[in-house]
C-alpha cells in the first residue's frame, strides 16, 4: 500500500517555531521547536516530507534554509501569496502571512459564513472574512504582555506585573494593573465581536495564539478555539498555490 504524502508546515516567529505535518489535508503531528537542523531532524524522526511550506516573521539562518531545501521543495509563503479569498485590503504588501493564513483557515472552517479570527499573541490581530469569501481587513492591538510591559516602561513607579486571569477590581496596585491588562483584553475581544455581529449576525469567532488558553475562559460560549488555526491556513495557502500550478517559490525571497 502506498504511503500518503506528507506536507511540512513551518511558522517561524520571533521567539519560537511552530511545526505541523499534514497528510490528506489534516494535521497528523504538531509541536514547537527551535529553528535548527538538529531540532527539526529530531522532531521529524523518520518522516521525509514531500513539500514544505515556510512562513517567517523572525530571522532564519542560512543553514536551516539549506537543510529544508535538501528535504523537499520549499514554498515561501507571505501575505502576498495567492489566496482562495478575494481581498479588500489596500496595502497587501504589508499584510502579515499569519493574518492571511488565519483568515483563510477561518473561511475553510465556516464556508459562506462571515468569520472573525483572533490571534492572541505578542500582538492581538483581528481579521474578518465576509460570507462571500472576501477578506475585509481587521485590526492590530498590543498583546497581554506588551500591555503590562508598556505600563512599566512608560511610567516611573508602576511595576511590571505577571499576566494572569484576575477579578475585575484589583485590591492593590499589582492587582489593578493585572486587571487592566487581562480584563481590558476581554472587553476588547467582546467589543469587536459584538460590534461586528451587528453587521454579520451569524459571525463565527475563532480564537488562536499563545495567550488563547488564558483568555478563553472569559470569552463565553459563542467562541471557537483552534490552536492550529494559523498552521491550517498556511497549509491551505500551500495547497492553493500548487493548485494554481505555481509550485515552490524558493526560500531565499
Amino acid at each position: 500500500m502506498a504511503t500518503a504524502s506528507m506536507d511540512l508546515v513551518l511558522d517561524i516567529g520571533n521567539t519560537r517555531t511552530k511545526a505541523a505535518l499534514f497528510s490528506l489535508g489534516r494535521p497528523v503531528r504538531h509541536g514547537f521547536l527551535s529553528s535548527s537542523p538538529d531540532a527539526l531532524g529530531s522532531w521529524l524522526v523518520a518522516v521525509r516530507p514531500n513539500r514544505i511550506a515556510l512562513a517567517c516573521s523572525g530571522e532564519v539562518n542560512a543553514a536551516f534554509i539549506a537543510f529544508l531545501q535538501r528535504l523537499a521543495p520549499v514554498t515561501r509563503l507571505t501575505g502576498q501569496s495567492p489566496s482562495p479569498l478575494q481581498s479588500a485590503y489596500t496595502t497587501p504588501a504589508t499584510l502579515g502571512v499569519d493574518r492571511s493564513a488565519n483568515a483563510v483557515a477561518a473561511w475553510a472552517m465556516f464556508p459562506k459564513r462571515a468569520s472573525l479570527s483572533i490571534d492572541l499573541g505578542t500582538c492581538i490581530t483581528y481579521d474578518v472574512v465576509d460570507g462571500s469569501g472576501t477578506y475585509c481587513g481587521g485590526a492590530i492591538s498590543p498583546g497581554l504582555r506588551m500591555r503590562a510591559e508598556a505600563m512599566h516602561t512608560y511610567t516611573a513607579r508602576l511595576p511590571n506585573v505577571e499576566v494572569a486571569a484576575v477579578p475585575l477590581l484589583g485590591t492593590d496596585t499589582v492587582g489593578a494593573l493585572q486587571s487592566g491588562v487581562f480584563n481590558g483584553v476581554l472587553a476588547e475581544v467582546h467589543g469587536y465581536s459584538k460590534t461586528l455581529r451587528q453587521q454579520w449576525p451569524d459571525l463565527a469567532v475563532v480564537v488562536t495564539g499563545g495567550d488563547a488558553p488564558l483568555v478563553l475562559a472569559g470569552l463565553g460560549t459563542r467562541i471557537f478555539a483552534d490552536p492550529l488555526l494559523t498552521l491550517r491556513g498556511l497549509h491551505a495557502l500551500l495547497e492553493h498555490q500548487h493548485a494554481l500550478g505555481a509550485g515552490p517559490t524558493g526560500a531565499s525571497r
